[in-house]
């Protein structure tokens, strides 16, 4: 399987999940949790390779958070005060 993601706008999200279904949250200042069964389905829609990912999950886990936050809100869905903390650098 690739390793790379592919483009923000190809990236498949799971239909029958809503953002708030990743359980984000805060676990220090510097880090956040979130439920990595629900992120391992995204990587296997999209063909990424899982163990690469839990290896270095940065960039594919901002992505992920990134473009279905920006979904999440263009469907009128309420602002996460997570990711908006995280927008702000905080």
């Amino acid at each position: 399987m690739a390793s790379a993601l592919p483009p923000t706008l190809a990236l498949k999200l799971p239909e029958e999940h809503v953002f708030e279904d990743l359980k984000l949250r805060r676990c220090a200042d510097d880090a956040i949790d979130l439920d990595m069964d629900l992120v391992r389905k995204v990587c296997q829609l999209n063909g990424l390779d899982f163990d690469k990912v839990q290896s270095n999950p940065g960039p594919v886990v901002s992505t992920i958070l990134t473009v279905w936050y920006k979904s999440h809100l263009a469907e009128g869905g309420s602002p996460d005060p997570v990711m908006e903390q995280l927008k702000q650098g905080r």
